[in-house]
């Protein structure tokens, strides 16, 4: 596993008891899977609406919000996240929620365990691509791993949010917006507690020609890009309203070029 990675899942390891205590506490995992729109925008709805009896992997699935939902519309959905810990506590929610549902533990850059080919859709999203070393692996698994014609579904943080200092009066610039990284963060166990801890956590600050360069790289075509909201989150200290939040970005993994990649693999054996 890649260095960056295994410190990141050190993190989330130790993070993912009070993580799992705040979603219990708000319970929005126990009403997801009858409504959908707690946890999906209309963005995202409006390509996932037909998920029903498809093959889904969410990777990065951490407190699968999103899963529990995608399951509640008929997909038959598999988990992929690097936290057992996570993946222990989504367990137990979905044996709650009597939800028929594939756990599995890999790092999500690296999906070797499931054959090419498997899904009809995959989704990425809620600030995952942050910890990623390397975004071109992580988005050519998710490509491998798809069905040709099959979705590729992103929906990430907006990366103008990234780069501001931690003071509430002003916007004052911390890191220039091309300052890939990787930072280096000591955080506590608490995601959103203010004050440094003693568990190291590193990040990778991705722009956007980033994320669609990976994704064209990969062959897939590019179905629809959108930028959306502008209200500051809760966990922001900088008054970042009126910047973009969020993006939305799909694809589709293309029938021909897969067509001739399976005509090319076997004329070379």
């Amino acid at each position: 596993m890649n260095p960056y990675h295994k410190t990141n899942k050190l993190r989330w390891q130790k993070a993912a008891k009070k993580w799992g205590e705040m979603h219990d506490r708000r319970g929005t995992w126990k009403l997801a899977p009858a409504h959908p729109e707690l946890v999906l925008g209309p963005q995202e709805m409006v390509w996932l609406n037909e998920v029903k009896n498809k093959q889904v992997c969410v990777r990065g699935s951490g407190d699968n919000l999103v899963v529990f939902p995608l399951a509640g519309l008929g997909a038959a959905v598999t988990s992929v996240d690097i936290s057992e810990t996570q993946l222990e506590n989504a367990k137990r929610r979905a044996r709650e929620l009597k939800l028929d549902i594939t756990f599995q533990c890999a790092d999500v850059s690296d999906l070797s365990m499931i054959a090419h080919e498997t899904f009809d859709m995959v989704y990425t999203g809620g600030h995952v691509a942050v910890w990623e070393a390397d975004l071109q692996q992580y988005y050519r698994e998710a490509i491998r791993v798809l069905r040709p014609g099959g979705l590729f579904i992103i929906n990430e943080y907006h990366p103008f949010r990234r780069i501001w200092e931690d003071r509430s009066d002003r916007l004052s610039v911390r890191e220039t917006y091309f300052n890939r990284g990787p930072h280096l963060f000591n955080v506590s166990e608490g995601l959103f507690e203010k004050r440094p801890g003693n568990i190291p956590s590193y990040e990778f600050y991705w722009t956007i020609a980033d994320y669609l360069n990976a994704v064209m790289e990969t062959g897939a075509a590019i179905l629809a890009f959108k930028e959306y909201g502008d209200e500051p989150e809760g966990f922001e200290t900088a008054p970042t309203g009126g910047l973009p939040d969020h993006f939305l970005l799909v694809a589709r993994k293309d029938l021909a070029e897969q067509s001739n990649s399976r005509k090319n693999q076997k004329s070379s054996q």
